[in-house]
């Protein structure tokens, strides 16, 4: 495997609220874009990366995802992603819970901070299991897969657009000049309580997977990606070739890439 990532602060903002995170050895990447007052946008998307990362990686230092008579089963007649997907999901969405209580209670805490939360995509690819890669996700920033000239969007955007386009009430083109664009009805931070979205998808040598927030795909479109990332295939490629593209189509947000090759 091998991985490339970048956090590029756009063409027209003041601060840089993105915030990721990439272990190749742990085979843990995270990609987040904060929102909120004054800053504190930057402060819960940290948080968020920060707090998650600590719980998850802390968990797995300590207790096997996989046990050894799981990987025994595995070998000799159960698919990898049924044995061990409930435990992996488990830990997955007790990490999305710890990194949520954290904002949300420094929101609380903090006046300057009253109100913020962040999106916050994960991909998990250090255990696989049966050749499987986990996702887990909040919010509008995305996760993509590409095998061979196939690009498929893995997470579904929480956002009303989102919810509009799945409806057919507005169309894909139409997502881009929505008034109501920019509307989460979802993220990290704002409640007390998450359920985030959990998806294992099986791989293959060869694959790619892009990490974003929503300063990429805001300003690109899917096919746009797809033409870039089946060009160069190569994670630094992908990831530099990915940015400068916003950037020059308008860069009207932070913009934050990871490029996994699998």
């Amino acid at each position: 495997m091998e991985y490339f990532a970048k956090s590029d602060i756009g063409n027209h903002r003041e601060q840089n609220e993105d915030f990721y995170f990439a272990d190749e050895k742990a085979g843990l990447f995270i990609v987040a874009d904060g929102m909120g007052g004054h800053k504190a946008g930057e402060v819960a998307s940290k948080i968020a990366v920060d707090g998650f990362a600590e719980y998850f990686l802390d968990f797995v230092k300590k207790n096997p995802l996989v046990t050894s008579e799981e990987k025994l089963r595995l070998s000799s007649h159960e698919n990898g992603a049924s044995v061990a997907y409930g435990h992996i999901k488990s830990v997955l969405v007790d990490a999305f819970k710890y990194a949520n209580t954290k904002v949300f209670e420094r929101a609380n805490a903090d006046e300057d901070c009253s109100g913020m939360g962040t999106t916050l995509t994960v991909c998990y690819t250090g255990q696989p299991i049966g050749e499987t890669v986990f996702f887990a996700h909040i919010g509008d920033s995305r996760a993509y897969f590409l095998r061979g000239r196939d690009l498929k969007l893995i997470t579904e955007d929480h956002t009303l657009v989102g919810e509009l386009f799945k409806k057919g009430v507005i169309t894909y083109d139409e997502m881009f000049d929505h008034p109501l664009r920019n509307y989460l009805n979802d993220v990290v931070g704002t409640d007390s309580e998450i359920t985030p979205d959990i998806i294992s998808l099986g791989i293959r040598p060869g694959d790619l997977i892009i990490l974003c927030s929503d300063g990429l795909n805001s300003m690109l479109r899917d096919h746009a990606i797809f033409s870039i990332a089946s060009k160069y295939k190569n994670p630094l490629k992908v990831t530099e070739e990915l940015i400068k593209k916003a950037k020059s189509a308008g860069g009207l947000d932070n913009v934050t890439v990871i490029a996994i090759k699998l």
